[in-house]
């Protein structure tokens, strides 16, 4: 992994397609945030902005043994209700249908 110097976090950005995530900029962002008292840590920002971030969104946050450095969060969606719709059609013929191969 190669170690950023603070002179790369203020403004470091490269461009990217903004059909990659419709919820984001079509930028890229490192920024600096501090642990504050009890463990609470702002978000800066540039990283909100950048990420689509909203008041209220949850996150799960990771850590692994072979990096403890290095921490990722990712967003939890409030509901996963429909998601599959396209892939599965209506859910209550899905299960039906799939009920009848059990017997």
């Amino acid at each position: 992994m190669t170690h950023l110097d603070e002179s790369t976090w203020v403004g470091l950005t490269d461009v990217r397609s903004a059909a990659m995530l419709s919820h984001m900029e079509a930028t890229s962002v490192i920024a600096e945030a501090r642990m504050r008292a009890r463990n609470q840590m702002t978000l800066p920002e540039p990283v909100v902005k950048a990420a689509g971030i909203v008041e209220g969104d949850r996150f799960v946050v990771e850590v692994t043994p072979g990096d403890p450095d290095t921490l990722r969060l990712h967003r939890v969606r409030p509901s996963y209700a429909g998601a599959l719709r396209d892939v599965l059609g209506h859910a209550t013929e899905f299960l039906e249908a799939e009920r009848r191969t059990w017997e």
